[in-house]
């Protein structure tokens, strides 16, 4: 079947010549019936309904078998008529975008209008007085020959043009056309029999002003009906828009392709789907995420408005008004599974939210049982004299009732969080702490401090440089050689506290949430830095990802002016 779709349009031209040996040669001759059953035979293999599906259904083939077998048994110029008509009415009917495509299909509607006129309307009404005084075998033999240039341009088309083979067949397009030809012979012939004019005159005079009367009633409507142009009027009626609809959600809304995909990643593989349609050339849009283009972008477009997103269309063609109102039907529904995408995203995050938060009101008695344990051996050490103590024992000393102490302040806040305040320290007591803290874990601690009097909120420096250095040392039983610095700075415009280590960057996919909301984790719940982040932002600090590259990953957090 490819191959049939590939040579269409050479299949319609042959097919158009057989139509018109049958209709030129003797209707009585057993030849005409062979010529038609031929003409039927390759109309089957042309025609675009059958060979979308795999199977064929027993009664369409029946149906179409008979209705072959009326025309040929009962064969006359009545019959062939009606056929060409319902031929008329098909291809008129074909909606397509390409320039190539909607050319092949006119050459094939405007071949069957003029046998309609020049064969067929003579014999039925015998208007005689079309030839004049020109020899009747001399003007036969003209348009025998001059009217097999038509289907013959059909047949040189390059299949390599990429020509359409997927198109929409608007039954109202083909019918209101069909009754225009049927309208437009009988009033010629009208015009022939009680005008006494010669036929080609009578087929100008009634062609202009049937296309005038159409002209004149759409100007009317556009005045009544306060529409933009004359071709709304004609598309209005036009749902058939619905094969690429049905194919674009069965590509996009797939479980395996849904449910994986972030709202970012799903806009993008929606962009992605609409990009393949054959009439777009190419897509620009802003998004809450950014800006984003795919393919080309030729002058002539379109701009669509959804809530969140601004999209405009490029395409090397005229953008008709049915395909506006495909290409605007297709991005609002994008945009409605969109904001979906995104209420499931907040509702996740929430349900993560609550279930940590429910995990720590169930750990809270834990940790007060945790807390008397830490307070009674803190007491021992305290009480033991320091002229016993190693250097180990030393730290113990120093760190074990800060440790308590962090621990109380901890179980405070998960008990009363709205009343709980942080308590200040000085800079100079805090970064002594941390080093001592980790002291043995291999990590470089460089300072330069003009004022070690300077307060800071302890719990909050504390959440932030535990998390960071928890998650950096983490790292490094991934990447061994990695080697981990904490830098503080102060002068009298501010602080500056970075965390930084040679290891690999921060992957997009979590560097995009990393302080907006829980983030995909492998060592934790993934919500430690956007609490952090949380906090500082009603402290008079902020917390950011300075540089993220490889072999240089550092955070930093500023004191803000």
């Amino acid at each position: 079947m490819p191959i049939i779709q590939k040579h269409e349009h050479r299949i319609l031209g042959l097919a158009l010549i057989v139509l018109h040996l049958t209709l030129w040669l003797d209707s009585s001759a057993l030849i005409s019936r062979v010529l038609l059953l031929a003409h039927f035979a390759l109309i089957i293999l042309w025609q675009p309904f059958w060979y979308k599906n795999n199977t064929v259904e027993l009664k369409s083939i029946l149906y179409f078998t008979a209705s072959v077998s009326i025309f040929i048994i009962f064969y006359n110029i009545w019959l062939m008529t009606l056929w060409q008509i319902l031929l008329v009415s098909f291809l008129s009917g074909r909606d397509f975008f390409k320039f190539r495509s909607r050319l092949i299909n006119i050459i094939a509607i405007l071949f069957i209008l003029l046998e309609l006129f020049l064969v067929n309307t003579p014999q039925l009404f015998y208007v005689d007085n079309i030839m004049m005084s020109w020899d009747l075998l001399k003007l036969d033999n003209f348009f025998f020959y001059s009217l097999l240039i038509f289907p013959s341009l059909l047949l040189i088309f390059n299949e390599n043009e990429n020509l359409e083979v997927e198109h929409h067949v608007d039954f109202i397009h083909g019918f209101i056309f069909s009754l225009i030809t049927i309208i437009l012979i009988l009033l010629t012939v009208i015009l022939v029999y009680k005008g006494q004019i010669i036929y080609p005159l009578a087929i100008f005079q009634v062609s202009l002003g049937l296309a005038l009367f159409i002209l004149i009633s759409s100007w009317v409507w556009l005045i009544w009906a306060g529409e933009n142009n004359i071709e709304q009027l004609w598309i209005r009626h036009l749902l058939g828009v619905s094969n690429s609809v049905e194919h674009w959600l069965d590509d996009l809304a797939q479980p395996k392709s849904y449910k994986a995909l972030t709202p970012q990643e799903f806009l993008q593989a929606g962009f992605e789907q609409l990009a393949t349609l054959p009439w777009i050339s190419g897509i620009s849009w802003t998004s809450p995420y950014g800006e984003g283009m795919l393919g080309e972008q030729p002058r002539k477009n379109v701009t669509i408005n959804a809530q969140s997103l601004d999209v405009t269309i490029y395409s090397h063609h005229h953008i008709t008004g049915s395909h506006y109102f495909h290409i605007r039907l297709l991005i609002q529904l994008l945009e409605h599974f969109h904001q979906a995408k995104r209420r499931e995203e907040a509702f996740s995050q929430q349900a993560h939210l609550k279930a940590i938060y429910e995990t720590g009101a169930k750990l809270t008695h834990d940790i007060k049982n945790l807390l008397q344990t830490l307070h009674a051996i803190s007491s021992a050490i305290e009480e033991r004299p320091p002229a016993q103590f190693d250097d180990t024992q030393r730290l113990l000393q120093g760190q074990m009732p800060r440790l308590t102490q962090r621990l109380k302040r901890t179980l405070d806040k998960l008990q009363k969080p709205a009343a709980f305040s942080h308590s200040h320290i000085p800079l100079g007591l805090w970064w002594g702490n941390l080093k001592a803290r980790y002291a043995k874990r291999h990590i470089q601690f460089e300072a330069n401090i003009d004022d070690e009097a300077i307060l800071i909120p302890e719990d909050l420096f504390d959440n932030a440089t535990e998390n960071l250095l928890q998650n950096a040392i983490m790292k490094r039983r991934r990447e061994p050689n990695l080697h981990i610095e904490v830098f503080l700075h102060t002068n009298g415009q501010g602080l500056t506290l970075s965390i930084s280590d040679n290891g690999s960057a921060v992957s997009p996919d979590i560097k995009q949430n990393l302080f907006e909301g829980p983030v995909t984790s492998q060592d934790g719940f993934g919500i430690g830095l956007y609490q952090v982040a949380k906090q500082m932002t009603h402290s008079g600090y902020s917390l950011q990802l300075a540089i993220n590259e490889e072999g240089q990953v550092c955070f930093e957090v500023t004191s803000k002016d």
